[in-house]
Formats: structure tokens, sequence, C-alpha cells
């Protein structure tokens, strides 16, 4: 991702950029910078008539990124569900909407780690499933659940261990 504006650290370095182009008049600059951070161009239209105070809250940069961090590594499946799950904990969580929000931090990341612990934690499928689904008995598959999914994220983004 091109990032013409830069990388910022902290939601409120996004808003004093966009608060420096309202300053200006600049609204081509405007959406510009939104939509490379993943605002949308309605967010910019409502910080631009007043009706916001501030271009992004923390959830809305949070949820900007991983949907461009989405886009690009266009995810499918389960991927794009644990993505949506880690979108969901940022709407729990503003310490986990600033984390996400961190150029130093990557949706990638966390998703490869995921694929890693199910990689190595298979489950056998009991064997009646699998003749059901046509398939041979018992046959194991990579399982990474929601708590474990919600450990590896909080591990990564907010450099602390739970659970286990």
């Amino acid at each position: 991702m091109e990032h013409k504006f830069g990388l910022f650290n902290t939601v409120e370095e996004l808003n004093r950029a966009a608060a420096a182009q309202k300053e200006e008049g600049d609204t081509e600059a405007l959406y510009a910078l939104a939509a490379e951070n993943g605002i949308a161009r309605e967010d910019v239209d409502d910080y631009l008539d007043g009706v916001a105070d501030e271009l992004a809250t923390p959830l809305m940069a949070a949820l900007g990124k991983l949907d461009l961090e989405a886009a690009v590594l266009d995810l499918e499946s389960q991927l794009a569900d644990w993505k949506d799950y880690i979108a969901a904990m940022c709407t729990d969580s503003e310490e986990m909407s600033r984390a996400v929000f961190r150029p130093d931090r990557e949706l990638a990341q966390v998703l490869a780690d995921a694929i890693r612990h199910a990689s190595a934690n298979r489950v056998y499928v009991p064997g009646r499933i699998t003749r059901l689904a046509g398939l041979p008995d018992r046959i194991p598959i990579g399982m990474t659940g929601r708590d474990e999914l919600r450990r590896i994220a909080e591990k990564y983004y907010l450099d602390k261990e739970t659970g286990k």
C-alpha cells in the first residue's frame, strides 16, 4: 500500500493531518488521506460538514486499516472470518482498536500465527461425520477456535499473554 501522507502511529496523528488539510481547504487531499487510511467518503463528508469533530475515531481507523489489509491479501473463507473476528474485537475494545492501527502491526502476521496454530493443533473428525461427507474415516483437520484466535491477536497486537 502506498502512503502518500505517511504512516500514522496514532489516530490522533491522523486527525491532526486531516485538520491541517481541512484548514487549508484542500478537500481533495482530505479525501485522499481518508482513502489511504480506509476511511469512508461519507465520514469525510460528515467531518467537512461539521457533523463529526474529527475525521476518525480509534475504531474507524482500526477497521479501515483491517479492510485495506484484507483487500491486499484477498482474503476468503476462514481467513476473512478471522479478520472479521479481529474487527469485532476492536468494537469491544478501544485499546485493541489503537493497537490494530499501529503501523508496526499487520493483519497478515496474526493470520499467519493462527494458521501455524491450526497446523500444529490438528483434530480428527469422527468417522461418522467424514463418512456422511463422503470422505475417508477419521481425517485430521487443523483447528484454531475463536478463543485461541483472541489469544493470538491479543498477544500480537497488545503485546500481552492471555489465557493458556
